[in-house]
């Protein structure tokens, strides 16, 4: 198993590093809205054509639509609603689909408005220059990363410029300098291997649109191998497309289960496993405070439907769907449209899922990351010796 701590405090949801990523559902439902009129819009085309008329400076056309876009998802004072201008756009879709040039880890911003690292991925160039989760970015290249957002180092990082970063990070109270070579990155969202007593481990690090298929294939190569029992390990998992985790799911369970539901502004919608055959693994599953969005679809349905054991800490708490919409212009925004409740109808929106067994990560497993010393693991392999 990676050596890589998978449990961070204060994490919010995932920003890969190489583009603006926040973990989300998809929703195919539409919401009707009602058309503002022109002469509701009127303060709109007043300011703006004010700025663009006597401001002191010249501010181009793009600029100003692309802040006022912005500001429409602002107003909404939903965090989970949000815009994209054309490049993060690109960058944004690119690693949906589970590929994106740069160092192969995800960021956060911590509470003193720093930017540290939530997760790395296998193989990644982040592993192979020993980046660790926690490590606060200082500075890349010499321009210092202090107050920056993750959108900001994201971008640095996105770069083509070079194909090398030199990154200073303030790994406890020291500081590093760490030299990175970036490049064109697979996201491989599943490791999976055989532990002791035929006990198989997946741990899915998002859901991209490859991820069921990598996970189809890791689970096959598990049985092969003999596996009578599962761990699957969504710790730092911010979520991802709603069909991935629905295909998950629906490996586990048949067509007549609630796998969950989903609430818009008027019905409640139960949807099921897509499968007629359904797995019989005595199942752990590993979760924590950033467990979210498109994992807790996951835990849950499993918990309550499937009879999984979860272990660690109560979920993140994202109980909302995004749609996406591509504007005229080529940008994106994102917005919520409906909320999504458990199989059994329970909301988890700002309350989580609670795990069956409460266990936190101590003190000796961040200094030394290794699996004897990761109590939550632990825990999970005890329950299903």
């Amino acid at each position: 198993m990676k050596n890589i701590p998978k449990y961070i405090l204060f994490a919010l949801l995932g920003t890969l590093i190489g583009a603006t990523f926040t973990y989300l559902l998809l929703s195919t439902n539409k919401v009707n809205t009602n058309n503002l009129t022109n002469s509701k819009l009127d303060p709109v085309y007043e300011a703006y054509n004010t700025i663009k008329n006597e401001y002191y400076k010249d501010i181009d056309d793009s600029t100003l639509i692309d802040g006022m876009i912005n500001g429409i998802m602002l107003a909404t004072e939903d965090k989970h609603t949000m815009f994209f201008d054309e490049e993060a756009k690109k960058e944004f879709e690119t690693e949906l689909d589970g590929t994106y040039y740069g160092i192969g880890a995800q960021i956060y911003q911590t509470e003193d408005n720093n930017v540290a690292i939530s997760k790395v991925f296998t193989n990644a160039p982040a592993a192979k220059a020993d980046l660790r989760i926690g490590d606060v970015f200082i500075s890349i290249d010499g321009e210092s990363m202090l107050g920056k957002t993750p959108t900001e180092v994201s971008k640095i990082l996105r770069s083509s410029e070079s194909s090398r970063a030199t990154i200073v990070v303030k790994r406890g109270e020291e500081e590093i300098t760490i030299e990175v070579e970036k490049s064109t990155v697979e996201i491989d969202s599943v490791y999976a291997e055989k532990l002791d007593n035929n006990i198989g481990y997946i741990e899915i690090g998002m859901f991209t649109a490859l991820t069921d298929d990598q996970f189809y294939d890791a689970l096959v190569k598990l049985e092969s191998e003999g596996i009578d029992s599962l761990i699957i390990d969504l710790r730092g998992n911010g979520g991802g497309y709603l069909s991935t985790v629905t295909n998950i799911i629906s490996r586990f369970v048949d067509r007549n289960t609630v796998i969950y539901q989903i609430k818009d502004r008027k019905n409640i919608t139960k949807y099921n496993s897509l499968n007629d055959y359904k797995l019989n693994y005595k199942t752990v599953i590993l979760v924590d405070e950033n467990s979210a969005s498109a994992s807790e679809i996951m835990c849950s349905a499993l918990q309550e439907q499937y009879g999984a054991i979860l272990v660690g800490k109560t979920t993140y708490g994202k109980g909302t769907v995004q749609e996406m919409k591509t504007l005229s212009n080529n940008t994106l925004i994102k917005y919520t449209v409906e909320e999504w409740l458990t199989s059994k109808g329970n909301s988890i929106d700002g309350v989580g899922v609670k795990p069956d067994y409460e266990v936190d990560l101590g003190e000796e497993y961040f200094s030394n990351p290794i699996d004897e010393n990761d109590t939550q693991l632990q825990k999970a392999i005890e329950l299903l010796k």
